[in-house]
């Protein structure tokens, strides 16, 4: 959590010493209340109407701070093995958990602000909100499951010119399973197929370069490895971690990368 409820309520008592703010601070520190004591949940947190013109100028808050002081650590923030919404390899920017067009008190408040990439706070995810209860997004401040390996990556034949299709891990339990789909559904977009296409089309390459003397159970062994270096690299839910998964679990993925790894041309 990148801030307690009192650092966050911090600023909303600071901005009301300002006249313009100060008829909304008790409903505005309210507001802060109930996302925290529902985890953001936007089953339980709705928009509150300040009245004309409030919501405007809560919405520009984030734009006047977010290239300085606490916002801009957020977004630079050390240490992120990979995009904590997505999973991407990529950081650097920040994402509304509830997004800032529709709840735009939260516009500020650090609990409900993401470090990010750009794939996934681009438009992917867009001003959607809920696809029915249970279906929502993952909280990566509140949802401490969500540490535990959520999703895989199906292969889907023919290998050769493979599609790659997320998927929530086995044995994941209600409403777990049907949090995670929706997050999946609506956070990986074109960079996530792209970057899956390349990363299975170059392995039957580097699995022969560190392995010339070929058969499954080698391949079997790298992709075990990979998997390893991925969950210490770029962490548990990452792009990597997940394909690497994916093709553990599938046999004949593991027998289609030997074929290409013993015809594969080395540079």
């Amino acid at each position: 959590m990148p801030a307690t409820a009192a650092e966050d309520e911090a600023v909303v008592r600071k901005l009301a010493k300002k006249a313009e703010w100060k008829p909304h601070e008790t409903d505005w520190l309210t507001a802060y209340q109930t996302y925290r004591a529902n985890s953001g949940s936007p089953f339980a947190v709705n928009a509150h109407d300040f009245g004309p013109g409030v919501g405007k100028r809560q919405y520009d808050l984030y734009d006047s701070r977010k290239g300085s002081g606490d916002l801009k650590r957020m977004r630079q923030k050390a240490g992120l093995k990979s995009c904590p919404v997505c999973g991407s390899p990529v950081t650097g920017d920040l994402d509304h958990y509830l997004p800032r067009d529709m709840y735009r008190e939260f516009s500020i408040m650090r609990a409900n602000l993401v470090p990010a990439c750009r794939h996934c706070n681009s438009g992917v995810k867009g001003t959607t909100v809920h696809g029915g209860n249970p279906r929502r997004f993952i909280h990566p401040y509140f949802d401490t499951w969500a540490a535990d390996a959520l999703w895989d990556v199906e292969i889907v034949p023919p290998y050769n010119a493979a599609t790659f299709r997320p998927r929530v891990m086995a044995g994941l339990p209600a409403p777990r399973d049907q949090i995670v789909a929706f997050h999946l559904d609506n956070v990986l977009g074109t960079q996530f197929h792209l970057s899956m296409a390349t990363d299975w089309s170059t392995l039957p390459g580097q699995i022969k370069l560190r392995d010339p003397i070929l058969s499954l159970q080698s391949v079997t062994d790298q992709i075990g490895l990979e998997l390893r270096v991925a969950l210490m690299s770029r962490g548990v839910n990452s792009w990597q971690a997940a394909l690497m998964r994916g093709i553990l679990a599938e046999p004949a993925a593991i027998a289609h990368l030997l074929q290409e790894a013993i015809v594969a041309l080395l540079p």
